[in-house]
């Protein structure tokens, strides 16, 4: 039997890399004529050690043939690549692998030994630029997108307002009014459009290449599923300009990459909680909060009375654009005095926790949340309503999303922004609030979430609606072979 090779170039970053493996993992799983291999460039290890643990558990865990994990050189960062932003230190040192990436397809076409077809690439949202090589070569490119389809709509419909009618995208961010766009069924207010859309270097420098690169793929899987958002995926419908959009999702991060010991602690102390009674924290592997605003969360949670879990993380340097979250030596140097005293019967302040694996526990009854994309999957497909804290990127949008399009979630806040330099605080009445309302254990928000945690889990079974859409892309994919 002939094989069909993917080659899958992820972008560089836990939230973007682990979907994507699962992704490849589903592929596999569905048709046996699958090999992929995952083109891997590491970050330097002091920007991002989270990631590179992931990698190491990954390659460790990789125990089939059909899967393979192939390391691309170092590169050597030039001074310019911190100049902006982290994601466009990223952008650089993935475009500086495309030699690389040129070689290793060249390889593979000429190996006479190999028992497999090159039948497509496979690249992150993020990592469009690759489209080009494989074009080069006249392999069909996918692009898997890892945020909602309501953000993809409207990140083409900027792209096409830019290329098309010439209209500076950024001006909507000063409307005195809400906008309306298409895969909305509400208008948006300005003030939690993404920041990644509207701020002109952010969107010239990386989302409208990522937007125009995404037009050049033959198709685009979205880690969502219909049921989710009808609203949007139909709006794809109307449009005879976007690639063909397949919602794959939700596929999700189940690599575990901390210590069995860290891991051991978490478990053991929600398995010592009553159930639905423990408050869920995160923002992220990339988010973080200054300490006067770590203080009034802390405040807020000590008001409300209720267990919690923290993921609390230190804030980059200011000085600096690239660098990362990282650890807290001692808690006690940023919460209130004398809290985690007070707190220590019922409140756990830790740096990182298996994620899915919190969120499945009986004893979490709700999340907090900086409404990553992946985060908002996990909640859902959990059945744990978040209550939306955001921080970045576009994840105001989700916020949004969440509370008004789909009321599937409570609001603390939608457009708090770490990128703003007058950020008001949230303060510890408000998180208070947010948090008696996400705990309800009658509310309606929760039965909505425990609905579409059915609807989820169903939409990856077979008959279900993303099922439906791999079988789809496998078709297609098998038959250009």
């Amino acid at each position: 039997m002939e094989k069909a090779e993917l080659i899958f170039v992820p972008w560089p970053l836990m939230g973007h890399l682990a979907q994507q493996v699962e992704l490849a993992k589903l592929l596999i799983n569905r048709d046996k004529k699958f090999t992929i291999t995952v083109l891997i460039s590491r970050l330097p290890a002091s920007l991002d050690p989270i990631t590179n643990k992931l990698i190491d558990s990954l390659v460790a865990s990789s125990t089939t043939e059909a899967l393979q994990f192939f390391q691309l050189p170092p590169t050597d960062p030039t001074p310019e690549w911190s100049s902006l932003s982290r994601g466009y230190f990223i952008q650089k040192q993935l475009d500086s692998q495309k030699p690389h990436v040129k070689k290793f397809i060249q390889q593979r076409q000429t190996d006479e030994s190999s028992s497999s077809k090159l039948v497509g690439v496979v690249v992150d949202m993020f990592s469009t630029s690759m489209i080009d090589v494989a074009d080069e070569f006249g392999i069909p490119s996918y692009v898997f997108f890892t945020s909602s389809a309501a953000f993809l709509g409207l990140m083409l419909h900027f792209q096409s307002l830019q290329d098309e009618y010439n209209q500076d995208v950024s001006e909507f961010s000063n409307s005195k009014t809400s906008l309306s766009f298409p895969g909305f069924a509400n208008p948006i207010p300005p003030s939690v459009l993404p920041i990644v859309l509207v701020d002109k270097p952010l969107w010239i420098h990386r989302f409208l290449l990522c937007a125009r690169g995404c037009r050049k793929a033959k198709g685009i899987l979205i880690n969502t599923f219909t049921e989710l958002e009808p609203y949007a995926v139909d709006s794809f419908n109307l449009s005879e300009s976007s690639p063909e959009i397949l919602p794959v999702g939700p596929i999700l991060n189940r690599v575990q990459y901390i210590s069995r010991d860290v891991q051991s602690g978490i478990m053991e102390w929600l398995d010592g909680q009553p159930p639905g009674s423990v408050i869920y924290i995160s923002f992220g592997s990339l988010g973080s909060l200054q300490i006067d605003q770590v203080k009034e969360l802390a405040n807020g949670l000590e008001r409300s009375g209720y267990r919690f879990l923290w993921c609390l993380r230190r804030p980059p340097p200011k000085n600096t654009i690239v660098d990362f979250p990282s650890e807290y030596e001692n808690y006690r140097d940023v919460l209130p005095e004398g809290f985690l005293d007070r707190i220590a019967n019922i409140g756990k302040v830790v740096g990182w926790v298996p994620q899915l694996a919190v969120l499945s526990h009986a004893a979490v009854g709700g999340f907090i949340s900086h409404c990553g994309w992946n985060s908002t999957l996990e909640s859902i497909w959990c059945g744990v309503p978040l209550a939306t804290w955001p921080l970045e990127f576009e994840q105001q949008l989700n916020a949004f999303q969440l509370v008004v399009e789909l009321e599937l979630s409570v609001e603390i806040t939608l457009d708090y922004s770490s990128m703003d330099k007058n950020q008001a605080l949230v303060r510890a009445e408000q998180i208070e609030t947010g948090i008696r309302k996400v705990m309800e254990s009658d509310s309606e928000v929760r039965k909505k979430v425990k609905e579409f945690s059915d609807k989820s889990r169903r939409s990856m079974k077979q008959g279900g609606s993303s099922h439906e859409s791999l079988g789809s892309l496998i078709s297609k994919m098998l038959h250009n072979s």
